[in-house]
């Protein structure tokens, strides 16, 4: 359910029906009418910007360890837990 002053917006898994709200009233929009207003009414379109990432400040030891798996493997983790060396997945383009 989505709803401001204006207008009324309710889902149900069996069907969708737009609404506007003018006092105590609901009535259903026909389908012919145009919910462009309503839809902007409805989603505000609030767009917030990327946070930069922050550079990450890792330990040297860890560091040193990451940098010395050998080139085409990952680390990866076996199903009890414990570590292990994982070959990388590599794909082929798909043509066009």
């Amino acid at each position: 359910m989505l709803c401001n002053g204006d207008y009324l917006f309710l889902s149900f898994s069996a069907s969708s029906e737009l609404y506007t709200i003018s006092g105590k009233e609901l009535t259903a929009m026909a389908t012919d009418m145009d919910g462009t207003d309503a839809f902007h009414a409805l989603n505000p379109g609030k767009r917030r910007g990327r946070r930069r990432r922050e550079a990450i400040q890792m330990p040297a030891e860890l560091e040193a360890a990451l940098k010395s798996l050998p080139t085409g493997y990952k680390l990866g983790y076996s199903p009890d837990g414990n570590p292990k060396l994982v070959r990388v997945r590599t794909r082929r383009k798909a043509k066009g």
